[in-house]
């Protein structure tokens, strides 16, 4: 058997040089039941000319029944967070309910695609979920080149990658429509990275003040990713003469760092500013005062994921998906 750039040729160098999927690679291997003759013939074509003696795994793609799924997490400065593991604890629960089996790796920004189980045919990956996508992220070059099924979580910056995400615009859209119902003349809104999730919140606040011409003094502050950097900003600018009527927080465990800040500064919340977090974490009840959030819906989020990215293991056509939230008023608002 040939090797390519010095490794052994696999089911996924066949599928990428003809052009067809590691399934249908697999259906040849297996004798072709299922398979136009054109296609047989040119997948035959790339095994001969590299010689290729397929493994169990690629000879066992179409036939076994446990399908495997990796998702695939890439580590960042404020992980882990408490919404995610939520997340990824639903994620898990819904493979056990579709009779998955899920396998979790965490990738360092580091790592090269060596270091994931994502190369590692012979692992029985049947299909990935990546979450924390980065610009030009690595593992997506990868799964694409290899045309391995894959989803993404979170709005995909890579154009024509199926993804499942909130649905951010509309979440603040409505959240505003609440405000506006409150004597709310000023906001904040204390954001993370610029991410398209992030940008996303901005829009959605933005697009209500705009179709309702509602004025509002509106103060947006990027780059404020940790508990402590929330913190350290409500320090350095707010005062018990100087807030404004409302702070929205993207990110429920960051709300401690602002509601730490108000309490050094003696500002009374609700009675002088109001706080609304996104996220809805378990102990965001138990926050004083009980958190207001955005809440979104885990359960269909996970759902969504595995079902697609099943869908996309299958040969099917799948779009992406941007589930709707709500917000949960508590104390805070």
């Amino acid at each position: 058997m040939k090797n390519i750039n010095g490794k052994k040729v696999t089911i996924y160098d066949i599928a990428r040089l003809s052009g067809f999927s590691p399934k249908t690679v697999s259906r040849v291997i297996n004798g072709g039941v299922n398979v136009k003759e054109e296609t047989y013939q040119a997948i035959q074509k790339v095994i001969e000319e590299l010689s290729y003696i397929p493994n169990a795994y690629a000879k066992n793609l179409t036939k076994k029944e446990a399908i495997n799924i990796l998702i695939s997490v890439k580590k960042i400065d404020s992980f882990p967070l408490i919404w995610f593991q939520t997340l990824l604890d639903k994620v898990l629960q819904t493979c056990k309910e579709y009779g998955v089996n899920a396998i979790v790796e965490y990738f360092s920004e580091e790592d090269t695609i060596s270091n994931s189980i994502i190369s590692s045919t012979g692992s029985l990956i049947d299909g990935v979920i990546v979450f924390y996508e980065s610009k030009e992220d690595i593992r997506i070059n990868y799964l694409q080149k290899n045309k391995m099924p894959f989803i993404v979580f979170g709005e995909s910056r890579t154009p024509n990658v199926v993804y499942v995400s909130n649905n951010n615009f509309q979440a603040t859209y409505d959240m505003m429509k609440l405000v506006s119902k409150e004597n709310i003349n000023s906001m904040w809104l204390l954001m993370g990275g610029e991410s398209l999730v992030n940008i996303d919140r901005e829009r959605g606040v933005r697009a209500f003040l705009n179709d309702n011409n509602y004025e509002m003094d509106l103060k947006v502050v990027y780059g404020l990713t940790t508990i402590d950097s929330v913190y350290s900003y409500a320090t350095r600018h707010l005062s018990n003469q100087n807030y404004p009527d409302l702070i929205f927080v993207s990110g429920d465990e960051k709300v401690q760092g602002l509601i730490r800040s108000c309490y050094e500064k003696e500002i009374t919340i609700p009675d002088d500013i109001s706080i609304i977090g996104f996220d809805n974490i378990p102990i965001s009840q138990y926050y004083t005062p009980a958190l207001s959030t955005i809440s979104p819906n885990y359960v269909k989020l996970a759902q969504e994921m595995i079902e697609g990215v099943l869908a996309i293991i299958k040969g099917e056509s799948v779009t992406s998906v941007e589930v709707s939230t709500k917000l949960v008023r508590r104390q805070s608002f």
